[in-house]
């Protein structure tokens, strides 16, 4: 997910295909969050913007019977593998800060783990974007800080990265509510939540 191309080797996917137990068991919390978290909004038509290799694709549709689910994501690769696993959704090369759909295509917009891989302005453009895109709601997630660095670090992971415990291919760091702030620029935050050690929320488009 992000701005970089995804390939088997991403640290998506090696995230989403780890074995650890523990790790394992906060990822299957968190996607069990997000999908509550869309479900709750009943959408007829959603977007996953930054989809990867389509981790989160299956748990929706199955979530949503019905629904007219498109992912979108940077590379073609990871698509192959979100399309082979997900048979009957729709997937589209875009990137999320020039999403390829007209404006208010899908009634809710999904984009998980995808900003704080974009470097300097571009989450705020990205966020344009989204709310362009989106008819209802919008629902993010992103690494709560510090908490998601100090976890890595407690396990040893990643001590040679600064911040110390950070994912090397992190370029923003947000608190909870320094993310909530953000995302209220341009958006109307509605629920601003999470499951460690990430951050979740969920927004709806301003009345035009």
């Amino acid at each position: 997910m992000g701005l970089e191309a995804s390939t088997p080797l991403s640290s998506n996917y090696r995230k989403h295909t780890a074995t650890n137990p523990v790790q394992r068991a906060l990822i299957d919390r968190f996607h069990r969050k997000i999908v509550a978290e869309v479900v709750a909004l009943s959408p007829r038509t959603f977007l996953d913007a930054g989809c990867g290799e389509g981790f989160v694709a299956r748990q929706v549709i199955d979530a949503l019977p019905g629904i007219e689910y498109t992912g979108c994501d940077v590379s073609g690769d990871a698509l192959e593998i979100a399309a082979d696993a997900n048979p009957g959704a729709r997937f589209v090369v875009g990137s999320v800060i020039d999403l390829p759909f007209p404006d208010r295509t899908f009634d809710v917009v999904g984009c998980f783990e995808v900003l704080e891989h974009l470097p300097g302005e571009l989450p705020r453009r990205a966020l344009t974007e989204l709310a362009r895109v989106a008819r209802q709601a919008v629902v993010l997630s992103v690494p709560q800080e510090p908490m998601f660095c100090l976890a890595n670090a407690a396990r040893g992971k990643n001590l040679d990265v600064r911040p110390r415990g950070s994912d090397p291919d992190h370029k923003q760091f947000w608190s909870r509510s320094a993310f909530g702030a953000l995302v209220s620029e341009q958006l109307v935050v509605q629920k601003l939540t999470g499951s460690f050690p990430w951050t979740i929320c969920v927004a709806t488009v301003p009345s035009q």
